[in-house]
């Protein structure tokens, strides 16, 4: 069984290290929370190719085995790019933590099927979290970014609330439609758009889930060789 070990943060300031042997891996797609979002997403996708969905939002289960904290990837194609989104970590329904992560995808398979190029990569979670009930009353506020290397400077790349996505509440209740025992379960949220509207491969990746109400941000990043 894959296990993914991370740091909790609490707001008062304590730490604490769990373990979470994954049971399921659950990837959210065109999970934007009002039509405008998922129209800007659909035309970057387009412009490389990629098709719109089927269904709002689509759902699909990985092998658990992708999850991974690590700094480095093998890059597969040319053609790929990384994606800022909140990561639910659900060790059971009462016990929920947030961080953030990047849900790195082959778009050349894409073309062909999104699941086969979602599975060309590892997701990507940082190795710190915080405990989703000292979040709820200010989710809305949450900021998600990241960063690509263009020219060799990091250059911001997606910036923007959690307030275009659908909330941790919404994302549970789709996912008790594909998965039984909500037990260890990982689960990306699905992205928002990028700044310039155009999805770019780099060689490097940062990503970042910052808390304005309570000063403090997790971040992680990686490179891909």
């Amino acid at each position: 069984m894959h296990r993914l070990n991370v740091t909790i943060e609490f707001k008062n300031g304590n730490e604490r290290d769990i373990e979470i042997a994954v049971s399921d891996l659950v990837i959210f797609v065109w999970s934007g929370r009002t039509t405008d979002i998922i129209k800007k997403e659909v035309e970057e996708l387009s412009r490389i190719g990629i098709s719109g969905p089927k269904n709002i939002p689509e759902i699909y289960i990985l092998q658990p085995y992708l999850v991974t904290t690590s700094n480095y990837i093998r890059k597969v194609s040319d053609l790929h790019s990384g994606e800022v989104e909140y990561v639910l970590l659900i060790k059971n329904e009462d016990e929920i933590y947030v961080t953030v992560g990047s849900d790195h995808t082959d778009r050349e398979a894409e073309r062909c099927s999104v699941l086969a190029g979602k599975h060309m990569y590892p997701k990507i979670v940082a190795r710190r979290a915080w405990p989703l009930k000292e979040i709820e009353d200010h989710w809305d506020d949450l900021v998600l970014r990241s960063w690509i290397l263009e020219d060799d400077k990091k250059t911001l790349y997606q910036e923007g609330t959690m307030k275009f996505l659908l909330t941790p509440e919404k994302l549970v209740d789709l996912i008790r439609e594909v998965v039984p025992d909500l037990k260890n379960v990982v689960v990306f949220s699905g992205t928002i758009p990028t700044i310039k509207g155009q999805i770019k491969p780099s060689g490097y990746f940062e990503i970042e889930l910052y808390d304005p109400v309570l000063n403090r941000s997790i971040d992680h990043y990686y490179w891909i060789e």
